[in-house]
């Protein structure tokens, strides 16, 4: 268990309440020591990406969506931006990424860190759906991508949606793999080096064959 100790003057952190809920969302801590134009620039990029792509243009059904996880978040922008469709999100912060959770979690989120290269405890939750922002680049020097894929289809229920952002040359792989699994490309979008992959995880099952007996 860990005690905070009181604030002894009035300009110490925690002598005054923070903002209401959702507008704590969208208010920088001042005594973090995080570049504040960085926050800003995050929360606005993932509205207007949320807003004009993910909401409309990927053909996800947003009120079967429960269960959320932001597998690489950095200031929870992603997560404030989707939070008016009713959602609940889990961000991820990488162990091998900038630390950022105190700033996710001064925001009214729920975080934690992990190592993707490694199995996540998430009994007993399954998501409905997964958000990789350049997750796989970040790790391809540390763990191979189709490990990182099979904890996916194992987090994620049949189903749900993955949207994966990173780089070209990483999202042709990832594609190839999540055929193999037999989960359905629901959109690819590419521009210069950079693009998106939105995939369906489906109800298959290896079928079985009965021999009978001779």
């Amino acid at each position: 268990m860990c005690l905070h100790t009181a604030p002894s003057s009035i300009e110490q952190h925690g002598t005054e309440w923070p903002e209401e809920w959702p507008q704590r969302l969208e208010t920088y801590p001042e005594w973090l020591n995080h570049p504040k134009e960085k926050f800003v620039a995050d929360t606005e990029h993932w509205k207007a990406i949320v807003s004009n792509s993910y909401l409309s243009g990927l053909g996800i059904a947003w009120s079967a969506v429960r269960n959320v996880m932001d597998m690489k978040a950095i200031y929870g922008g992603f997560a404030a931006a989707v939070v008016p469709q009713k959602v609940w999100v889990m961000n991820v912060v990488p162990i091998n990424a900038p630390d950022t959770l105190p700033l996710i979690f001064e925001g009214g989120l729920l975080d934690i860190y992990h190592d993707w290269c490694e199995p996540f405890s998430t009994y007993p939750r399954s998501y409905d759906l997964l958000h990789a922002d350049h997750l796989f680049s970040r790790l391809k020097n540390r763990c191979k991508p189709l490990g990182i894929i099979v904890e996916m289809d194992r987090l994620l229920r049949p189903g749900g949606w993955v949207i994966v952002r990173d780089k070209v040359e990483i999202l042709d792989p990832l594609e190839a793999i999540l055929r193999s699994l037999h989960w359905e490309i629901r959109m690819t979008y590419a521009q210069e080096k950079e693009g998106i992959l939105c995939s369906q995880k489906t109800m298959w099952r290896p079928s079985q064959t009965h021999h009978g007996s001779n």
